[in-house]
């Protein structure tokens, strides 16, 4: 016993005198790496720093903006002082998104109330998902073309579609057109050129209804194209705000479509039409102040609304009837808003007004 306990004491004091060397040697090692590579301290070296001359671009570089600031589109307002007038309740256009299938003149589109550059994204996205290929896509033009497709009630024929992109008639909308065009198959290569028209309505309405219902049902999200902001050009409806003459609504389209557009707004957003004449291009309509509705579930908001609400029943809503008219130009037509005897407005209710109107375009 004596023995095996003098055994073991031996071995731990190897094993303390083994660690002990060890731990001295790592010292010894780590103070020679600091004093072959010391490690300053950085913290206040910026103290030290000099002046420099500021960066000189050369004269004849080309310089450009990254990000363009746009300029206001206000211009002609009165430089005099006034009340801010209340917000304009939004447009029950954008309240919720809207897909649906409209037609006019014999030609159909989808009308979606998001911008281009969401739209893009997504048409791709439904394309992709569903094996159609793309033969080629133009953002600038909003044309994106499908490769030769066929359906199994016409293995002869082979067929391909091309979408078109552009921005809707109302705010911060898009419409999507398709044309189809067709050929026997083995001979795609021998055309080139797409038609004004599509050769099969058929086919263009049943294609239709597929884009449509795919994006009623698409939960994928929002994206949006940064690299394809000005798809299918500019906007075709802009309020107008010169310096020296009238406010007006300028409508890149048709007349009979801009009249359709005008007579669907004007019974929304508190107009009511009384009278309209197309062929002398006029509307008259009565306007009455549409108040906002506060949902405010607090004790607070619902004694304001209901206090509001007796104060509406007591209270009679002025009516005023103004006269709108509506005008073919050279390029595009043009949209007026006049007293009901023909007499000019306040600048600043023409502006109101106009506003009102063309945030109901669709």
């Amino acid at each position: 016993m004596k023995i095996g306990v003098k055994l073991m004491l031996t071995e731990i004091k190897r094993l303390l005198l083994i660690s002990s060397l060890l731990s001295i040697v790592s010292c010894s090692t780590v103070d020679k790496i600091k004093e072959e590579n010391p490690i300053r301290n950085r913290a206040n070296d910026y103290l030290y720093s000099k002046e420099t001359l500021p960066m000189v671009a050369p004269k004849d570089a080309a310089i450009g903006e990254l990000y363009i600031v746009p300029e206001v589109p206000v211009s002609g307002l009165p430089s005099k002082s006034f009340s801010t007038p209340r917000p304009q309740p939004l447009s029950m256009n954008l309240l919720e998104e809207s897909i649906e299938i409209l037609s006019f003149s014999g030609k159909q589109w989808i009308a979606i109330n998001k911008p281009p550059a969401e739209v893009w994204p997504r048409l791709r996205s439904i394309l992709t998902r569903s094996g159609v290929p793309t033969a080629k896509m133009d953002p600038p033009e909003g044309i994106l073309d499908t490769g030769w497709l066929q359906f199994k009630d016409d293995e002869q024929n082979s067929h391909r579609f091309r979408f078109f992109i552009s921005p809707g008639v109302g705010v911060r909308s898009s419409e999507i057109r398709v044309t189809q065009m067709s050929v026997m198959a083995g001979k795609e290569s021998t055309i080139e050129k797409w038609p004004q028209a599509s050769m099969s309505a058929e086919r263009e309405e049943e294609f239709i209804k597929i884009i449509a219902n795919t994006l009623v049902s698409d939960v994928t999200g929002t994206s949006v194209s940064l690299l394809a902001q000005n798809i299918g050009g500019e906007s075709r409806v802009k309020v107008v705000i010169p310096d020296s003459e009238d406010p007006y609504i300028d409508l890149k389209l048709g007349y009979a479509r801009s009249w359709n557009s005008v007579s669907e707004s004007l019974s929304l957003g508190g107009f009511s039409i009384v009278s309209k004449d197309e062929k002398d291009g006029y509307f008259l309509v009565e306007f009455a102040e549409v108040d906002l509705v506060t949902e405010d579930g607090s004790l607070v908001g619902l004694v304001s609304n209901f206090l509001d609400s007796r104060r509406s029943d007591d209270e009679d809503i002025s009516v005023l009837e103004y006269k709108i008219t509506v005008t073919q130009e050279k390029d595009s037509v043009v949209v007026r808003i006049l007293n009901k005897n023909d007499f000019a407005l306040d600048q600043l209710m023409k502006i109101k007004l106009l506003k009102i109107i063309r945030g109901n375009l669709s």
